[in-house]
């Protein structure tokens, strides 16, 4: 690429796909370190006493469900989803003083932002922390330059070659979207080499020197903090996809709306006709509050028991139904739903063992078609049955899947 058309040249941090290690992008990897997800952690900790093993799993599975809850319903997904760098940034002008001269950097510019050779997202569960790393051959700082010191004044233009730059930085894990960081330290960004260029009128040898004080304050001090705080802002929506797509295995409800939600089928109690409720749309799934009420941890029979309690507020929706009569009665329904509170145990080293318990609190069913109160009432009784029950085994079958997912 041309280093005309390369100024305004837009790469994308991240790739539109992101795997696991083992199917990794070039343009950018992310990881999850499963060593630390909840129900890994018995096995990992093999030795250790049970009591040990019950804080550290009940810790990790604490953080796991702020990070579930952050992702439910995707209803905090970044406006666009993936990060972008510019090949370049400025850096704003600088003074810079010692005891013998000053240095004044001025129409500062740094580039090579396009070119990085390592971009990795690590999702670490414990300690709740997501680290970026990424790598760069080589940066270029252009500017010009103003010198004095009590004998001798000198201007004219610079450039500064950085080689084997990286950018290592952690930010949290959970609370990504409320407690990101706007600015990062200074020393997430090291390298291996300096070279300075001055073009002077005289013969000015320290600035020959790229362990001139001066120019290794405004490197280390002014221009990385800068770029610091320009990368973290700029890979924040791309830790947000990562961290989405390592935690979506664990959420229950992945969208605020389930347009497929399953219907059911039955006879009416009074004459015994038959009926259906299909084509359910159930809204609001992401207003969902998940907590984990205790673990008990035994190894010696294979078991740590984790009790969690689920609440989803305000659901609402519509379904079709039929009525099976000589002249069938066909129509549509709205409900709405104050509260869902699911009690879940679970054991996470054996998948089928899972008991989910569903309550719906004060359903409201209205029908667009005039039906008899008794249709009604069955008709209703069935929706809010089938409600509990495919709840019940949402929930179960979604942890199953999680635990056999890391085995």
């Amino acid at each position: 690429m041309q280093r005309a058309s390369a100024i305004t040249t837009l790469v994308l941090i991240a790739s539109v796909a992101f795997t696991y290690a083992a199917d990794l992008s070039p343009a950018v990897n992310w990881s999850s370190d499963d060593d630390a997800l909840p129900e890994v952690l018995p096995k990992k900790m093999s030795g250790k006493t049970d009591d040990e093993i019950q804080k550290a799993l009940f810790q990790a599975y604490e953080n796991q469900l702020k990070v579930i809850s952050e992702y439910s319903g995707h209803v905090l997904d970044p406006e666009f989803p993936y990060g972008q760098f510019k090949d370049e940034m400025p850096v704003t002008n600088a003074r810079t003083s010692n005891s013998q001269s000053d240095i004044t950097f001025y129409n500062n510019n740094i580039r090579g932002f396009v070119g990085y050779n390592k971009n990795s997202i690590n999702i670490k569960w414990v300690p709740n922390q997501v680290v970026t790393e990424i790598g760069w051959k080589e940066w270029n700082i252009r500017g010009r330059y103003t010198f004095m010191n009590s004998s001798f004044f000198d201007q004219g233009k610079y450039l500064i070659k950085l080689q084997d730059i990286k950018y290592l930085a952690g930010t949290t894990l959970s609370e990504n979207t409320e407690a990101y960081p706007s600015t990062v330290p200074k020393s997430s960004i090291s390298y291996k080499n300096i070279i300075s260029s001055f073009i002077t009128s005289g013969s000015l040898e320290i600035l020959k020197n790229s362990d001139f004080p001066n120019i290794k304050h405004f490197v280390e001090d002014i221009v990385f903090q800068q770029v610091a705080d320009r990368i973290v802002k700029d890979t924040h929506n791309n830790i947000t996809v990562a961290i989405r797509q390592a935690v979506k295995p664990y959420i229950i409800f992945k969208n605020d709306t389930d347009p497929n939600f399953p219907g059911v089928t039955g006879k009416l109690i009074v004459g015994g006709v038959g009926y259906s409720i299909t084509n359910t749309v159930i809204s609001g799934l992401s207003n969902i509050e998940q907590k984990l009420k205790k673990i008990a941890v035994k190894m010696a029979t294979n078991t740590a028991m984790a009790d969690l309690r689920m609440t989803v507020h305000k659901l609402d929706g519509k379904f079709d139904f039929k009525l099976e009569e000589s002249k069938p009665v066909v129509g549509k329904g709205t409900f709405a739903i104050t509260r869902i509170d699911v009690n879940v145990s679970f054991n996470m080293l054996k998948p089928a063992e899972c008991k989910a318990e569903t309550a719906v609190n004060q359903p409201v069913v209205k029908y667009g078609t005039k039906i008899s109160a008794d249709s009604e009432k069955t008709l209703t009784n069935a929706f809010v049955e089938n409600v509990k029950s495919q709840l019940n085994t949402i929930v179960c079958k979604t942890l199953s899947q999680m635990i056999k997912s890391v085995k």
